[in-house]
Order: structure tokens, then C-alpha cells, then sequence
């Protein structure tokens, strides 16, 4: 006791309060374990460790989270139909006459040249072949089954993905760079929604109605390469979070760095093989060779934004991770609370209770 009162005379905020069950002294440390276990860490209060605060980074090194499987579900799932869809329809080619398909002599092979004359028909008719959009007819309802839960799977998933990033970008970065990055992804965050309903409209506007498809597969096409590309050019300063000393943030730059930015990337570079292969096939009408190859570099396209949607599977389990910690830190300042209770009969008049309390519901 004699400790105890030269403590609270040194910091001139003691108060000491001797019952039947513990003894209980408010000093700056109390904030100061408030604070801690606000920002995740785990102080030790009285010799005892905070219940509930633990070291972020349990869920992403152990059975992966829910999110983390329904998003690996979403991107297998539909990577599995689209390879169906597309193998299906290879099967049914007439494998035999392959080459053999020519226009007649003198016939026009340029895209270019009908638009030029505004003749359009031909040109549907033509760019069809081999495409996954001529696949996709035989198999509309699967498309449309399996793309409706996938996307608003995706949908969901990005959006609390996003606002996660969002808060963890605030709390590491400087004020002003945080919110210039913050505004990138909320663009990111528009496109992604704009992207999956373009996608789920190719579904009742099918290559039967040859205008409002192309317009919209084009539309989709833009949007996955914009969104990727804002995505990837968004001022995140990634050094900055790997030695910020955030564990947090410095885990999710590390794997921005290694992992995620590469593969984007490599989707980015689809679209480029992809875009080749359609400026082959527009000049070159007629041609199966050309037309077969703009099919499979689509279809991989198609399959590239399943791993664009499943490369942020490790983020999905940081953010079912940090709603476990802001419980845990809710269970640590009801902890201190608890503590910091006077004993029974103890006679505290001064006031430092209720500076307790106002500092716990702050």
C-alpha cells in the first residue's frame, strides 16, 4: 500500500481502493490498455494478459474462412463451366472440313470494308465462328445458373473487401495518401459492379441478337481491362505498409507484391493476346485457323478474370480475421472495465471512476 500511495502521488491520478476481493489503482496505464486494445495488441494489466486479443493472421495460416471457400467456390465453379461450355462445343465441330471453308473469289475479307458500307450481317456471321459467345448458345441456362450466384458472390465478397482495405489504408498511410488511394478503389469498386451485371446481360442478349451482343461483350471486355488497370494504378504505397509496422498491412503488401499484382498483370496480358488475335481475324474473313485461335485466347480471357476474382482469397480470410479482432477488442475493454470496477465499499468519491467509464465508452 505504501507503493501504491507514492505511485499515486507521483502521477497525481491514483486512488486507491482496499476491499475484501482485489485492490484496485487508476493510473495512465489503464488508458494506455485501452488504447492497446483498440489497435489489436495484447497489454498486460495487472499481471494479467487481456482475454480476447490475440495476433492478427490465426485465420489466414489456418483452415481458411468462409469467405475465402465461397470465393474459391465462385472462381473454380465457373471456370468449370466456361471450360465445359467451350470443350462441348469443340467436340461438336466437323473437325473434317477444318480449313476447307472459303469465301467465294472476290468476296470481301476485310471487316473494315463492310463497315465501310455499313453492311453488317455478313460481318455477324462471319466473326462467330469459334467464338465462346456461338458456344454459350448451346448452353444458356448453365451460363445463366451457374453466373447469377457467382456474381453476386463476387459482388458481395469485393464490396467487403474493398471497405476492409479501405479502413486498413486509413489507419497505416497518411491522412492525404490514404484518401487519394481510398478514391481509386471506390472506382475500382464502381467498375466491378458495372463489369458482372455486362457479363450477366450476355446471357439474355446472346449472339442471336448479334448487335446488343458485341456491344456488350465489348463493354465487358473494356470494363474487366479498366478495372484491372485502375486496380493495379491505385497510389497504394506498398513499401510504406510493409515497413509501417503494422502487421496487418504489412502482410497484405507483401502479397500485393508477390502475388497479386503479378497476376493481374498476366490478365492484363490476355487482353493484349486476345485483342491480336481479333485484329487477325477481322482482316482475315474466311480463315478457321484465325478464327479458331481468337476462340481459345477468348475463352482464356474468360478463364484470366476467374483468377483476376479468386487471387484475393488470402484477403478474404484478413477480413473475416479483423471482424474476430474488433470483437476480441470489445471482450479486452469490457475486461478493463471489469477490473477497473472499485471494490465493494471501497468509498470512491473522487471521480476517477467515472473518468474510467467516459474513457472506455470513448
Amino acid at each position: 500500500q505504501a507503493i501504491l500511495a507514492q505511485e499515486q502521488a507521483r502521477e497525481g491520478l491514483g486512488h486507491s481502493a482496499v476491499g475484501p476481493t482485489r485492490d484496485f489503482v487508476f493510473v495512465p496505464q489503464h488508458s494506455q490498455a485501452i488504447a492497446m486494445a483498440c489497435t489489436g495488441e495484447a497489454p498486460i494489466l495487472d499481471g494479467v494478459a487481456l482475454k480476447g486479443v490475440q495476433a492478427q493472421g490465426s485465420a489466414a495460416g489456418g483452415q481458411p474462412s468462409w469467405r475465402a471457400r465461397a470465393r474459391l467456390a465462385a472462381a473454380i465453379g465457373n471456370s468449370a463451366m466456361v471450360c465445359y461450355v467451350y470443350a462441348a462445343h469443340l467436340l461438336g465441330v466437323e473437325w473434317g472440313r477444318f480449313g476447307a471453308r472459303a469465301l467465294d473469289e472476290g468476296a470481301i475479307r476485310s471487316v473494315r470494308d463492310y463497315l465501310w458500307h455499313w453492311d453488317l450481317d455478313p460481318v455477324f456471321e462471319q466473326l462467330r465462328l469459334f467464338t465462346f459467345s456461338q458456344a454459350m448458345l448451346d448452353n444458356l441456362s448453365l451460363y445463366m445458373i451457374v453466373g447469377t450466384p457467382v456474381s453476386v458472390v463476387l459482388l458481395t465478397l469485393e464490396r467487403d473487401r474493398i471497405r476492409w482495405l479501405q479502413a486498413l489504408l486509413r489507419r497505416t498511410l497518411p491522412e492525404v495518401q490514404a484518401e487519394r488511394a481510398n478514391r481509386w478503389l471506390d472506382r475500382y469498386a464502381v467498375l466491378m459492379v458495372v463489369l458482372l451485371l455486362c457479363i450477366l446481360t450476355l446471357g439474355p442478349l446472346h449472339l442471336e441478337r448479334p448487335r446488343a451482343h458485341y456491344c456488350c461483350a465489348f463493354c465487358a471486355i473494356f470494363l474487366g481491362f479498366l478495372s484491372i488497370s485502375i486496380y493495379l494504378a491505385a497510389p497504394i504505397d506498398l513499401v510504406a505498409l510493409e515497413q509501417s509496422g503494422n502487421a496487418e498491412a504489412a502482410a497484405w503488401a507483401s502479397r500485393a507484391r508477390r502475388v497479386v499484382r503479378p497476376a493481374l498483370k498476366f490478365v492484363l496480358a490476355l487482353h493484349a493476346l486476345a485483342l491480336g488475335a481479333a485484329v487477325w481475324k477481322a482482316e482475315s474473313l474466311g480463315d478457321d485457323r484465325s478464327a479458331l485461335l481468337f476462340g481459345v485466347l477468348e475463352t482464356a480471357l474468360v478463364l484470366g478474370y476467374q483468377l483476376f476474382a479468386g487471387v484475393f482469397v488470402v484477403d478474404d480470410a484478413m477480413v473475416v480475421e479483423a471482424g474476430k479482432q474488433k470483437l476480441k477488442q470489445v471482450d479486452a475493454i469490457d475486461t478493463i472495465a471489469n477490473e477497473a470496477k472499485p471494490a465493494k465499499g471501497s468509498g470512491d468519491t473522487d471521480g476517477n471512476y467515472h473518468l474510467m467509464e467516459r474513457l472506455v465508452g470513448s
